[in-house]
């Protein structure tokens, strides 16, 4: 009988001592502490901290608050150094210490950026009269609120004058933001035709503008947590082309166009480091509306979707793996040239084929990249420098093999290009180096289906 007692004991006493292992302690927030924003004010970067004081968190959970809320407070773009750590107050009582190194955010420099569609197109030409030149001023992180002002007059090549605000947030829970700007101007030499062998041709008057372009838009934006957000946003555009245009191309579609335009964009935002990711994920639906059918806008009625994904994975200390997927579609309804959409257009191109624009109503984009550490991000100081804004600064470096598939299919209406209804792809080696205040240069040697090879030099992450 007292062996029995002892055993019933003895699991008793097992089953208490699993169940206290299995509790976990819970912490109180007490305080959030924050130094180094002297311009910066506490509540934008409290909104970007995943918890609040009074908050009663696990134990286990503590490093990934800090995790997330580091990446929170880098993807704002207002620092150049973020550390989070945590300050023992007691018995399950602690403090999150926050502390920043903010940037220079007044930026009044002189413009003088080529006027193509990318660096690459425009080094093979080397056409200086292609060089836009001008003033704009940037204020980033305006009254200490994260909102934006930007003011720009360029001349040369693209006469433009444009004017944007955008404020994060408008409403006491920090969650509904506006934005609002225009912009107007002309140019002397217009995009009039992709030809057969998928490059863009040009026509050029000396004594007037060829083309000019006014817009105005307004848009609001919704983030109700830290990882989703919802746009929406209304324009007016309107632009006037020369019938030389329409002479050189008959698919060019109508001279004079005033139209209005919706837009709607959703996006699910998980990376680490959204300029230069290497953990994480993103994802993004577009649906975009050109004409309404309320001003003289020239027939124009577009539909447009598209999709962006994106995820990216350590696989060790080093090396690390990306992939993106990219798709548009719209009817198969020719729009007028200048709304034309394709594979060649921003960020959306297949590397190798920079020179090229292939255009139509279905394109889809893969991209991979598998990247090595090649240099770990260091921090080191430039002497000499006082502000350290400037002096203090992070860099690392990345050696990348990378292979791109795409496809795009033209409207029915036009000739297909050399390049449309095809499977295009390449392969390449890159090294890629990314600094502080969000500076990214790629360096990239490809090979394409066609055997033509090239280096190219971008100033963004791949994927």
């Amino acid at each position: 009988m007292k062996r029995i007692v002892l055993f019933i004991a003895c699991l008793s006493l097992s089953g208490y001592c699993i169940h206290a292992q299995s509790v976990t302690h819970k912490w109180i927030v007490d305080t959030i502490l924050i130094e180094g924003n002297h311009i910066t004010k506490a509540s934008v970067i409290k909104r970007e901290i995943v918890v609040k004081p009074g908050d009663s968190v696990a134990e286990t959970h503590i490093p990934l608050i800090l995790e997330r809320s580091r990446d929170n407070l880098r993807n704002i773009s207002l620092f150049n150094f973020v550390d989070i750590d945590t300050m023992n107050l007691g018995i399950n009582h602690f403090a999150l210490k926050v502390s920043v190194v903010e940037r220079w955010y007044v930026w009044p420099y002189p413009i003088f950026e080529i006027a193509d569609r990318n660096f690459n197109t425009w080094w093979r030409a080397r056409n200086f009269d292609r060089l836009n030149y001008g003033i704009k001023i940037l204020w980033d992180n305006f009254r200490g609120s994260n909102q934006t002002l930007s003011i720009c007059t360029r001349l040369g090549y693209d006469h433009k004058i444009t004017f944007e605000y955008i404020v994060p947030f408008i409403d006491k829970k920090r969650r509904l933001g506006l934005s609002f700007g225009f912009s107007t101007g002309g140019i002397h030499e217009a995009a009039a035709l992709t030809n057969l062998n998928n490059e863009v041709d040009f026509i050029k008057t000396d004594e007037r503008y060829i083309k000019t372009d006014h817009q105005a838009f307004v848009a609001f934006t919704y983030r109700r947590n830290f990882n989703i957000s919802h746009r929406l946003e209304a324009s007016y555009n309107h632009y006037h082309a020369e019938d030389t245009l329409v002479k050189f191309n008959p698919m060019y579609g109508p001279c004079n166009v005033s139209y209005l335009s919706v837009s709607y964009l959703f996006k699910a935002d998980y990376r680490d480091y959204k300029h230069y990711p290497l953990k994480g994920w993103y994802m993004d639906l577009e649906v975009d509306k050109y004409g309404l059918g309320i001003l003289d806008d020239g027939n124009i009625d577009l539909w447009k979707f598209s999709a962006n994904y994106r995820i990216f994975s350590p696989i060790s200390n080093k090396l690390y793996l990306a992939f993106g997927l990219y798709s548009s579609f719209q009817p198969d309804i020719l729009p007028p040239y200048p709304l034309n959409a394709g594979l060649g257009y921003g960020r959306y191109f297949v590397r190798g084929y920079e020179y090229y624009v292939i255009e139509g109503y279905w394109q889809s984009l893969a991209k991979t990249t598998l990247k090595y550490t090649l240099i770990p991000q260091k921090i080191t100081r430039l002497h000499g420098i006082k502000s350290e804004k400037f002096s203090k600064l992070h860099y690392a470096f990345y050696l990348n093999l990378f292979s791109d598939l795409g496809y795009s299919k033209p409207w029915s209406e036009l000739t297909p290009t050399r390049l449309n209804n095809q499977l295009l792809y390449s392969i390449g080696i890159g090294l890629d180096f990314v600094t502080y205040y969000d500076k990214v240069l790629r360096l990239e040697c490809t090979l394409n289906h066609k055997g033509e090879t090239g280096i190219y030099l971008h100033f963004m992450a791949a994927i």
